[in-house]
């Protein structure tokens, strides 16, 4: 029996979207570039009356949000003023001509030394730096995730910035997946994180995948970026 697929990204960031839940125990194996389909997130989505997306990394671990596979699901469905609920959050989608928006709570923010600690439904440690295309994000992550004071955070992302006039550049490093071209929660978790310092509710970030903004207001937080279908497919059950 075979079982139809799409492959999207937002950003760099791509997402293998399955309406089948078998397909789940296949997530390490599908994800591996070198012999398989190949991306960073696999997304479950069941469509009803409350739509639900469960979001699994490329290491089968279930990831507790992820914004950029929200906008591709909204894109592909084309949803409009819809709730998607992931675990116990619940998310806005509006699909606009080339991508989609994503609405969401706050984030809570906090800083420990030079790096900002942010709790977004996933956690996040970000922090600022000025060779951030030379930097090794991989060892900084390791590093944090074995020793103190971060080694006692949940499955963090963990990100670095550098801001370049009126555009903030950002690498991603995340849990379950390794470095992504682009991080929807990180770019909102920065963004928050940044908007009391520097006194602005309007953000451009620039990925190695893309260009999200961010837009603040009183009560929630708005994420605004392109996403599209890279292929489709079958899969033999």
């Amino acid at each position: 029996m075979k079982t139809k697929y799409t492959k999207m990204q937002s950003n760099g960031n791509d997402f293998l979207v399955a309406e089948d839940y078998d397909i789940v125990a296949k997530t390490k194996e599908l994800s591996d570039r070198k012999i398989n389909i190949g991306f960073d997130q696999l997304l479950y989505f069941q469509n009803g009356n409350m739509p639900k997306l469960r979001v699994y990394n490329a290491d089968g671990s279930e990831a507790d949000n992820c914004i950029n596979g929200l906008r591709c699901i909204a894109f592909l469905y084309g949803l409009k003023n819809t709730y998607i609920q992931i675990k116990d959050k619940k998310f806005l989608v509006n699909t606009t001509t080339n991508g989609a928006t994503v609405r969401a709570n706050i984030p809570i923010v906090g800083k420990i030394h030079n790096w900002f600690v942010i709790e977004f439904g996933n956690n996040h440690i970000a922090k600022f730096c000025e060779d951030i295309d030379e930097f090794d994000l991989k060892a900084e992550y390791l590093r944090a995730k074995n020793y103190k004071p971060f080694n006692k955070i949940k499955d963090f992302n963990l990100s670095i910035f550098k801001i370049c006039g009126d555009i903030i550049k950002i690498r991603t490093y995340e849990n379950g997946t390794g470095e992504t071209l682009s991080c929807g929660s990180a770019t909102i978790s920065v963004a928050y994180a940044l908007s009391n310092e520097l006194n602005l509710k309007k953000f451009k970030f620039s990925s190695r995948g893309g260009v999200t903004k961010v837009y603040i207001s009183n009560d929630s937080i708005i994420s605004d970026a392109s996403a599209e279908v890279v292929e489709e497919g079958f899969l033999d059950g």
